[in-house]
């Protein structure tokens, strides 16, 4: 806090709702050369931040500017990571945040990732396979209290089974070593059971947790090996990785606000009525300046448990 003449130089603390920030924006760059989209990902981290992320329907609008302007396809930074396999119960990755973990031999994985609708895991004579989720199985609770492996003989799908283990145990099992998969294994006939394994489909090159989507009709087509989204004006399809296309590369914007509230003495600005009326005030002033997303203000407090000295 910084006091300048009669006024108070006043920092917020701005607390932001999941998948947006607060004067966020993004600029995309159209590069002509022709990569296949590791190359297009390697050039616009190089260049720029990263392939392009696309998370509201006013950045879509640039993109489709871009896609007018040029007429032809380019890649945007959606794809689908098949090593993105993670566990229900502490949500940690099969294979490491890196995703270069060695499994141990002990831990047989059969992906195929057929059609490109398998994303989640069943475990079936000692092996695990990738399956629709929408399959019927019986499956595998852990109770973390007793320590004990629940077989669950109803068959349901893989999310039925998550949502059933996690109300009456504690979630769908893991198998992290040889000692677990022994124990899981003496608790199941030799049929096909759910597990607490599943992925997410489809992924931001910059990690993004945007669910925006933009499919063309029928697509994704559900060919499995077609991992790597291109974008046209009409919306975007999944491609083989390896094709060579111009990208859209993009930069994140973020927009910093500065406030200054000044007082000529006749207001207590630690009274919470005039705190959360200046608030009401600065809300109604940020979507005025085009600051449309969803957000949060909140005073920062100094350690005597006041806002302002």
């Amino acid at each position: 806090m910084e006091k300048k003449g009669s006024g108070i130089l006043l920092l917020l603390v701005l607390s932001v709702l999941p998948t947006f920030s607060l004067g966020f924006s993004r600029e995309y760059y159209f590069i002509p050369l022709h990569k296949c989209w590791t190359e297009a990902q390697s050039y616009c981290r190089e260049n720029f931040a990263d392939l392009a992320t696309i998370e509201t329907a006013e950045d879509w609008a640039k993109v489709r500017q871009i896609m007018q302007r040029y007429g032809t396809n380019a890649w945007i930074g959606l794809y689908d990571e098949l090593k993105g396999w993670r566990w229900s119960m502490d949500n940690t990755y099969l294979y490491g945040d890196d995703r270069n973990t060695e499994l141990g031999e002990w831990l047989v994985f059969a992906v195929d990732n057929f059609q490109g609708k398998e994303h989640c895991v069943e475990i079936y004579m000692g092996t695990l396979n990738d399956q629709s989720c929408s399959f019927l199985r019986k499956s595998v609770c852990y109770d973390e209290s007793t320590q004990k492996y629940i077989p669950v003989m109803a068959p349901m799908t893989w999310l039925s089974a998550q949502s059933n283990c996690r109300e009456k145990y504690t979630d769908l099992t893991s198998i992290r070593n040889q000692q677990e998969k022994e124990k899981i294994m003496s608790v199941i006939d030799q049929s096909h059971w759910w597990i607490g394994l599943s992925r997410d489909v489809w992924t931001w090159s910059d990690q993004s947790n945007s669910s925006f989507r933009v499919w063309r009709y029928r697509e994704p087509n559900g060919r499995g090996s077609e991992r790597c989204v291109c974008s046209l004006e009409t919306g975007w399809y999944d491609l083989y990785c390896d094709r060579k296309t111009p990208f859209i590369c993009s930069v994140p914007i973020i927009r910093l606000l500065r406030i200054v509230l000044k007082s000529n003495g006749s207001v207590d600005l630690n009274d919470p009525s005039a705190q959360e009326a200046v608030l009401n005030h600065m809300e109604r002033r940020m979507r005025d300046h085009g600051i449309g997303q969803k957000f949060r203000l909140k005073w920062k407090k100094q350690p005597n448990g006041k806002v302002f000295h």
